[in-house]
């Protein structure tokens, strides 16, 4: 690593909202290099929680100026604060530096000769784990930042003493502006964030940006599929590597097989055969999530033997696809979808595996924003499950104004006239409703709030 604008450690280093899953893992990274960290959050319940309590980092469950001492070095908050939040105000009086998360990552990722950025509008989370994982199983040590705790590593990041560095980059807020990796993989482009964006163009246009600052000498992985994320091999400068299921992808996923949980495919490399690949995890997504990291692992010179092995022996991340358990003969899954194209990939991958099973999902909207702009995308992606419980819509805190509810979501879906619909007005309701529902039944819980305490729920 070079060095960087941070103070050197042992230094103590602040984080306002340190909850926040990308929050967490830069405080674990810095932590084990050397930092002292303390963070602040609100009272709120978190599954980041237990991965700060295992670090035993201090975290004080109100923000207060009395957290900023004379021994702070530098502040690192979450872009969920702005500046009127107390601890950011005591900190410009103390005239201690200050750095948002996507500007912190930033820099720590520029310390690094070789970084790869996973975007895209879904499945980042899961092919940034499984490229860091075959990464790691290859000897080659990464540092990585993953959106959700890998299952293997009980946390969502990992500190190597390698060169490479693996990350999730969320288009949130463009948060993309102030990465510059050498390698990017774009998973696909689907309009969202509609409280930031103003259009879908507006959303493509953060991603065009991103990958034209790819370096010559770097690479872009794009999906052969997607329309939408090919339209930008335009303004690349990089070397473009497309992948996907389609003969005219560069590398190909073939004879995709969902069975038992399982998913098993072929990887073609220019037309001629490189591997076969079993994952743990049902659907074709996951399939090209994988391909997608496989691609990457090749570029950085992974031999297929060792990336088969290591997606083989790859079990996930928390709250995708996550099998929690059973309760009353019903499976109990939790899922992080919370976009209509994501419930169809996750609905169309419970129908392949679980064919005999009643698919009942408890699905909490996230945002206002969204579920009114993404309505009817909602009800129909949402219609193809046999029964769907909706409590509350998951508010952000930026929202102002409650544009709409989870009954007007309700009436959508009925309306297509497939599935059941039941709105509740808790958590525990839901779990009612569950409940009086016969089995036996695959249940999911879904959605990017806290709608996975449903799930804690029944099985308590």
């Amino acid at each position: 690593m070079s060095s960087m604008p941070f103070p050197d450690p042992p230094a103590r280093l602040h984080f306002i909202g340190i909850k926040g899953v990308g929050m967490t893992a830069l405080a674990e990274i810095f932590l084990r290099q050397g930092y002292s960290v303390s963070g602040s959050d609100s009272a709120e319940t978190f599954p980041t929680d237990s991965v700060l309590k295992r670090l035993n980092i201090l975290v004080a469950e109100t923000f207060d100026v009395a957290h900023l001492t004379i021994n702070t070095a530098a502040v690192i908050y979450s872009t969920a604060y702005d500046d009127s939040n107390v601890e950011r105000q005591a900190a410009d009086e103390l005239a201690i530096p200050q750095w948002s998360y996507p500007e912190a990552l930033g820099l720590l990722i520029d310390g690094y000769s070789r970084s790869v950025a996973v975007a895209g509008s879904h499945g980042k989370t899961t092919t940034t784990a499984m490229l860091a994982s075959i990464m790691e199983t290859a000897g080659l040590d990464p540092t990585a930042v993953v959106g959700a705790p890998v299952r293997s590593w009980g946390s969502n990041a990992r500190t190597g003493l390698g060169e490479w560095f693996v990350f999730e980059a969320d288009e949130y807020q463009n948060k993309l502006q102030y990465y510059h990796p050498r390698v990017v993989i774009v998973t696909n482009i689907d309009f969202d964030h509609p409280d930031f964006f103003k259009d879908a163009e507006a959303y493509r246009e953060v991603f065009s940006a991103f990958v034209k600052r790819v370096p010559e000498d770097g690479v872009v992985v794009l999906p052969g599929d997607d329309k939408k994320s090919m339209l930008l091999k335009e303004v690349v400068k990089a070397t473009v590597v497309t992948f996907g299921l389609s003969n005219g992808c560069d590398w190909q996923a073939k004879s995709v097989l969902i069975d038992n949980g399982q998913t098993t495919f072929q990887v073609y490399k220019k037309g001629e055969f490189y591997g076969n690949y079993r994952l743990h995890l049902p659907g074709e997504h996951y399939a090209l999530d994988a391909l997608s990291a496989i691609v990457v692992a090749d570029e950085a010179g992974v031999s297929v033997d060792i990336s088969a092995r290591s997606l083989e022996q790859f079990h996930g991340t928390a709250r995708r696809f996550e099998l929690r358990g059973t309760s009353n003969d019903n499976i109990i899954i939790d899922d992080y979808a919370h976009h209509p194209a994501e419930i169809s990939a996750v609905i169309k991958a419970l129908r392949s595996g679980y064919k005999d099973r009643k698919l009942i999902i408890v699905f909490q909207g996230h945002t206002y924003s969204r579920t009114a702009e993404l309505l009817d995308n909602f009800a129909e992606a949402l219609s193809k499950a046999d029964v769907v419980i909706l409590p509350p819509i998951y508010a952000s805190a930026r929202e102002k104004e409650k544009i709409i509810d989870h009954h007007a979501l309700g009436q959508a879906v009925e309306k297509r006239q497939q599935a059941k619909v039941v709105c509740v007005d808790s958590f525990e309701d839901a779990v009612v409703a569950v409940g009086s529902e016969a089995g036996p039944a695959v249940v999911v819980t879904m959605g990017a709030g806290d709608v996975w305490q449903v799930a804690e729920k029944l099985l308590s």
